[in-house]
């Protein structure tokens, strides 16, 4: 698995929470294995292009293809246009590229260069791709899975619905429950980013459109709810909403019993774990799951195997922060922060010891202009995962983070979810750094409201 600068996992474990105990979390299982890579695009290759969302299945022949939105290139418009690859078997690495497969088509109502995001089903025989003009979602046609056509509507255009000119409608992905098809897609209106669903039983006649997905942490920007993907396992829905691509490649994972809702700025009840990956796809094969996603540098496709696992419990803490020693090893590094430890009681902290971390805690209140960092003492990585409890404001500028003490390099950061003194664990998976020697960073550079942070220790995570 490629190393990110940001968490590779982090699962917010939900107390209380009715679905805690059904709930599985999607594991990756590495290592990843390169698909794709930068295509050469002839006279469209351009200096900064970039393969982006895209879509994995297999072909009438047995082959595998791989067709991905290439941005960024010399094609005009939007720069948009769909490069394919064949594989001879899903786990090859570097498929064989096999040129552009698609460009928008002006004289049918498709935005000049503005393909996007493939999705590819079969159904009654034939393979069904849908894919993003800019502005609509349409349909194409194939017998083999390697050659389409597209759909021409009534209208005489291939678009068969939108979310309205302008707010960018695309990201489609099926999913077929008993006998109706649902088409996820993203789009922003009035500029927040939001996932909708339509349903169908013939590809033809489409239901109209509702929200299933929206704000909370990952937030209503326009770009918050990239690539939505459904997946149905242990009689739940998963879904995969994207927020970030590259480095910080992060998506956040969404449960629920209802294929239709995965929350309104309610990620209490329905957040399950984020992902450090971007635009990814669930593919099963042979009984088995794998993750395909864009890799971290935006020049290729990747794959690894996905496994669905049980949340582990809370351990025992590393460090006991009622014993004053323990609380003498942790200094404050920068800033006028209080403390750093305090056992306020002025809000329902839920902390396991009577001491804590806050950043704004006073003697007498609390200051939430308070700035600075904190620093823990070094320690070993010996597990695999550990549960950090954090609370306090979700702004972007209040984080935990994982340093590594040779090169300094931060490894993962922590954030808040939403607004809340009530401290709660977060996983953080940690196998790929055990044996390093780390420290702990305590983060708050927020003057706002809300604008500190709480730590309550970090846990050892047993299965």
């Amino acid at each position: 698995m490629p190393r990110f600068p940001y968490a590779l996992l982090l699962t917010i474990l939900l107390t209380p929470s009715a679905f805690a105990d059904e709930t599985l979390v999607p594991t990756i299982q590495g290592p990843w294995i390169r698909i794709a890579g930068n295509p050469d695009l002839g006279e469209f290759t351009g200096p900064k292009q970039q393969p982006v969302d895209f879509g994995v299945w297999q072909a009438a022949d047995g082959t595998w293809q791989a067709w991905s939105c290439i941005r960024r290139t010399k094609c005009g418009g939007h720069t948009r246009l769909f490069h394919r690859w064949e594989g001879e078997s899903l786990t090859q690495p570097n498929w064989k590229p096999m040129g552009i497969a698609m460009e928008s088509d002006p004289s049918v109502g498709e935005v000049a260069g503005g393909l996007q995001a493939p999705h590819v089903v079969r159904e009654g025989g034939q393979f069904h791709m849908f894919y993003g003009d800019w502005n609509n979602i349409c349909h194409a046609i194939s017998e083999d899975g390697k050659v389409f056509q597209r759909v021409i509507q009534p209208s005489g255009m291939t678009a068969m619905f939108t979310e309205g000119a302008g707010n960018n409608t695309r990201d489609v992905a099926m999913l077929k429950v008993g006998d109706l098809w649902h088409a996820y897609y993203t789009a922003y209106p009035n500029d927040q980013g939001a996932v909708y669903v339509r349903t169908t039983e013939d590809f033809k006649t489409w239901s109209n459109s509702t929200t299933v997905s929206f704000g909370g942490f990952t937030t209503t920007g326009k770009f918050s709810a990239e690539c939505p993907h459904v997946v149905q396992r242990n009689g739940r829905f998963y879904l995969f909403r994207t927020q970030h691509y590259g480095t910080n490649g992060i998506t956040t994972v969404y449960h629920s019993k209802d294929p239709k809702m995965f929350g309104i700025n309610q990620d209490e009840r329905y957040l399950a774990t984020r992902l450090a990956v971007a635009a990814p796809e669930i593919v099963h094969h042979d009984g088995e799951d794998f993750i395909v996603a864009l890799t971290p540098e935006l020049d290729g496709i990747q794959l690894a195997r996905l496994k669905w696992l049980p949340k582990p419990k809370l351990g025992p803490p590393l460090w006991s922060f009622d014993e004053a020693s323990v609380r003498a090893g942790w200094k404050i590094e920068s800033g006028n922060l209080p403390g750093p430890f305090t056992n306020s009681k002025r809000s329902d902290f839920n902390a396991l010891h009577d001491y804590f971390i806050g950043t704004s805690e006073l003697q007498q209140g609390f200051d939430d202009s308070r700035t600075g960092q904190i620093r823990s003492p070094e320690f070993e990585v010996t597990e695999a995962s550990y549960y950090a409890t954090t609370s306090g404001g979700a702004d972007k500028t209040l984080y935990l983070a994982l340093i590594d003490s040779e090169t300094q390099s931060e490894l993962l950061r922590v954030k808040n979810a939403t607004n809340s003194n009530s401290l709660r664990p977060q996983l953080i998976h940690t196998d790929q750094w055990i044996g390093r020697r780390v420290f702990l960073r305590i983060v708050d550079q927020s003057t706002d409201g809300w604008g500190h942070f709480n730590f309550g220790g970090l846990y050892t995570a047993e299965r």
